[in-house]
């Protein structure tokens, strides 16, 4: 085939089981109608070599370097790729894939354009390794042709803390499939909790704060069982939690599942208490389903779909428009919320408010909007 355009690449770290990586799948895969339209060949450059999760879609072309999570060796792979491939611009997602888009951009000259997942302040909020994270973002981020923040928060973040110019920002939510979601929905699994349940879906590590659940879980003293899906280091101490609060007979951890959704679908509602986000896709996720929805206002996302108002503070919990927004690590507001949900009348309203909320979320409207960004910076 003969291309009539410089390459698009695309670039992430691995395709590894993280949010990021499913999103960058996504894109590729909406975006395919218009790079075929418009003969563009396109790449995508993963920085490690590491086990994938995600499959890349056939019309892409995969590079695979092995930079071991290593910028400088990242750098090093990297550069004479895209001096070879010549690209009209790199889009790149995760911090290290940003960093090297930015660098090499001026140098090769293409387009840099970054995505931003986290919130960045609260994600590096750790030692000497994240200080140098946050500077490289505060010296580099600015220089990129385009940046593409998941969310109003994270947006804001950049804004406010990293002094990113707010005429190269824009906000891109991420995409979900909801006929798809339905349909993995509807898959058989063999160790479906026994109803009635609610659920909290995510990785088991302190940032997503299932201690504060489980302390909620215990104070609200609810009929329904609490299942928790996910895996990570902080699993053994909220078992011992569990003991220690009495709740253990009524908490379920069932681990990583590759289809979590059978398992959503069957709840009776979805609980998130995360200290951040990027943007919440279990969320989402969960309102593609049709569950009522109840979440902490942490930076960043909550409050953009559940209040859709941003910036939002609460106190407690409140009642908003897609579901209860609860203050961030006050326990007593998410059992207050728990409570309200055992009432099966304001749970149904919620189900369907989150069933006409998630419609915003569409594949067609996530397509116009990164076409927008790409036309932008190579016009």
């Amino acid at each position: 085939m003969e291309y009539s355009a410089r390459p698009a690449v695309f670039i992430i770290n691995s395709l590894e089981g993280g949010g990021a990586e499913r999103v960058m799948v996504k894109l590729l895969t909406i975006m395919q109608s218009y790079f075929v339209a418009k003969n563009i060949p396109v790449l995508l450059i993963l920085l490690d070599d590491l086990p994938e999760s995600q499959v890349c879609p056939e019309y892409v072309n995969k590079i695979v370097l092995n930079s071991q999570g290593s910028l400088v060796s990242g750098y090093q792979q990297l550069k004479p790729v895209l001096a070879e491939l010549n690209p009209e611009f790199c889009f790149s997602f995760l911090t290290r894939s940003n960093f090297l888009n930015v660098t090499l951009a001026k140098r090769l000259k293409f387009k840099a354009i970054i995505s931003e997942r986290v919130n960045t302040t609260s994600h590096l909020s750790g030692g000497l390794k994240d200080g140098v994270s946050r500077l490289l973002v505060r010296l580099l981020y600015n220089k990129a042709d385009s940046v593409v923040a998941v969310s109003e928060g994270v947006k804001a973040d950049l804004i406010d803390n990293y002094a990113v110019s707010r005429d190269k920002i824009s906000v891109l939510y991420n995409p979900y499939d909801i006929d798809q979601l339905q349909a993995q929905a509807t898959e058989s699994v063999s160790d479906l909790p026994t109803k009635p349940y609610i659920i909290g879906v995510g990785r088991l590590v302190k940032n997503k704060n299932f201690s504060l659940l489980l302390n909620a879980y215990a104070k609200a003293n609810i009929a329904e069982n609490l299942v928790i899906l996910g895996v990570g280091d902080e699993e053994v101490n909220l078992k011992a939690q569990a003991k220690e609060l009495g709740i253990d007979s009524k908490v379920q951890f069932l681990g990583f599942k590759a289809n979590p959704y059978p398992y959503l679908s069957n709840a009776e509602y979805f609980v998130s208490t995360s200290n951040a986000e990027g943007f919440p896709n279990a969320i989402v996720e969960a309102m593609c389903l049709e569950k009522a929805v109840i979440a902490t206002n942490c930076e960043s996302g909550p409050a953009e779909i559940i209040a859709e108002q941003y910036p939002y503070r609460v106190t407690g919990a409140s009642d908003e428009k897609n579901g209860i927004l609860c203050e961030l690590n006050n326990a007593e507001g998410v059992a207050s919320a728990l409570s309200l949900f055992s009432d099966e009348t304001v749970r149904v309203s919620y189900a369907a408010k989150s069933k006409s909320c998630a419609k915003q979320f569409s594949y067609n409207a996530f397509q116009e909007k990164v076409i927008a960004i790409i036309e932008k910076v190579c016009k």
